[in-house]
Protein backbone atom coordinates (compact mmCIF):
# COMPACT_ATOMS: atom_id res chain seq x y z
CA UNK A 1 0.00 0.00 0.00
CA UNK A 2 1.35 3.41 -0.96
CA UNK A 3 1.94 6.12 1.58
CA UNK A 4 0.57 9.64 1.29
CA UNK A 5 3.78 11.06 -0.23
CA UNK A 6 3.75 8.48 -3.01
CA UNK A 7 0.09 9.22 -3.69
CA UNK A 8 0.82 12.95 -3.94
CA UNK A 9 3.69 12.27 -6.36
CA UNK A 10 1.29 10.29 -8.52
CA UNK A 11 -1.34 13.06 -8.24
CA UNK A 12 1.31 15.55 -9.38
CA UNK A 13 2.12 13.45 -12.47
CA UNK A 14 -1.58 13.13 -13.24
CA UNK A 15 -1.98 16.90 -12.84
CA UNK A 16 0.73 17.43 -15.45
CA UNK A 17 -1.03 14.99 -17.76
CA UNK A 18 -4.30 16.86 -17.17
CA UNK A 19 -2.62 20.15 -18.07
CA UNK A 20 -1.28 18.70 -21.33
CA UNK A 21 -4.71 17.32 -22.16
CA UNK A 22 -6.26 20.76 -21.61
CA UNK A 23 -3.64 22.39 -23.82
CA UNK A 24 -4.38 19.83 -26.53
CA UNK A 25 -8.15 20.29 -26.18
CA UNK A 26 -8.75 16.71 -25.03
CA UNK A 27 -11.46 17.36 -22.45
CA UNK A 28 -12.29 13.69 -21.86
CA UNK A 29 -8.72 12.86 -20.82
CA UNK A 30 -8.53 16.04 -18.73
CA UNK A 31 -11.78 15.18 -16.96
CA UNK A 32 -10.65 11.64 -16.16
CA UNK A 33 -7.30 12.95 -14.92
CA UNK A 34 -9.00 15.54 -12.69
CA UNK A 35 -11.19 12.88 -11.07
CA UNK A 36 -8.21 10.59 -10.48
CA UNK A 37 -6.07 13.45 -9.16
CA UNK A 38 -8.78 14.45 -6.70
CA UNK A 39 -9.14 10.86 -5.52
CA UNK A 40 -5.40 10.49 -4.94
CA UNK A 41 -5.16 13.77 -3.03
CA UNK A 42 -8.11 12.83 -0.81
CA UNK A 43 -6.63 9.41 -0.16
CA UNK A 44 -3.21 10.91 0.61
CA UNK A 45 -4.79 13.36 3.05
CA UNK A 46 -6.68 10.58 4.81
CA UNK A 47 -3.47 8.54 5.17
CA UNK A 48 -1.28 11.38 6.46
CA UNK A 49 0.85 10.84 9.54
CA UNK A 50 2.54 13.41 11.76
CA UNK A 51 6.06 12.16 10.99
CA UNK A 52 5.89 13.32 7.34
CA UNK A 53 4.05 16.63 7.78
CA UNK A 54 6.90 18.80 6.44
CA UNK A 55 7.33 16.71 3.30
CA UNK A 56 3.59 16.53 2.89
CA UNK A 57 3.33 20.32 3.12
CA UNK A 58 6.02 20.73 0.42
CA UNK A 59 4.25 18.32 -1.90
CA UNK A 60 0.91 20.03 -1.33
CA UNK A 61 2.48 23.38 -2.21
CA UNK A 62 3.81 21.76 -5.38
CA UNK A 63 0.28 20.52 -6.11
CA UNK A 64 -1.02 24.04 -5.50
CA UNK A 65 1.30 25.31 -8.25
CA UNK A 66 -0.10 22.69 -10.63
CA UNK A 67 -3.61 23.79 -9.68
CA UNK A 68 -2.73 27.40 -10.54
CA UNK A 69 -1.49 26.29 -13.97
CA UNK A 70 -4.66 24.24 -14.51
CA UNK A 71 -6.85 27.16 -13.49
CA UNK A 72 -5.02 29.52 -15.85
CA UNK A 73 -5.38 27.09 -18.74
CA UNK A 74 -9.09 26.67 -18.00
CA UNK A 75 -9.53 30.45 -17.96
CA UNK A 76 -7.93 30.62 -21.42
CA UNK A 77 -10.26 27.89 -22.67
CA UNK A 78 -13.26 29.67 -21.16
CA UNK A 79 -12.31 32.93 -22.87
CA UNK A 80 -11.84 31.12 -26.17
CA UNK A 81 -15.21 29.39 -25.92
CA UNK A 82 -16.91 32.64 -24.97
CA UNK A 83 -15.36 34.35 -27.98
CA UNK A 84 -16.47 31.53 -30.29
CA UNK A 85 -20.01 31.63 -28.91
CA UNK A 86 -20.22 35.39 -29.35
CA UNK A 87 -19.00 35.10 -32.95
CA UNK A 88 -21.52 32.33 -33.61
CA UNK A 89 -24.32 34.38 -32.06
CA UNK A 90 -23.38 37.40 -34.17
CA UNK A 91 -23.30 35.31 -37.34
CA UNK A 92 -26.64 33.69 -36.47
CA UNK A 93 -28.16 37.10 -35.83
CA UNK A 94 -27.03 38.22 -39.27
CA UNK A 95 -28.67 35.21 -40.85
CA UNK A 96 -31.94 35.97 -39.04
CA UNK A 97 -31.83 39.54 -40.31
CA UNK A 98 -31.29 38.31 -43.85
CA UNK A 99 -34.11 35.80 -43.49
CA UNK A 100 -36.52 38.54 -42.36
CA UNK A 101 -35.57 40.76 -45.28
CA UNK A 102 -36.26 38.07 -47.86
CA UNK A 103 -39.97 37.80 -48.67
CA UNK A 104 -41.71 35.02 -50.47
CA UNK A 105 -43.37 35.99 -53.75
CA UNK A 106 -46.75 34.61 -52.73
CA UNK A 107 -47.08 36.74 -49.62
CA UNK A 108 -46.03 39.99 -51.29
CA UNK A 109 -48.45 39.44 -54.19
CA UNK A 110 -51.36 38.72 -51.87
CA UNK A 111 -50.52 41.83 -49.81
CA UNK A 112 -50.56 43.92 -52.98
CA UNK A 113 -53.87 42.42 -54.12
CA UNK A 114 -55.44 43.03 -50.72
CA UNK A 115 -54.59 46.72 -50.94
CA UNK A 116 -55.95 47.05 -54.49
CA UNK A 117 -58.89 44.90 -53.71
Amino acid sequence: MANSLTLLDEAFRIGERELEALKNGDMDVADEAAVERERLISEAWAMRTSDIEDELRKKLLKMQNVQVLLTNELKKLHASLKSQLMASKKKSSGYRGYQKSVTTPGSSISNCLDRQG
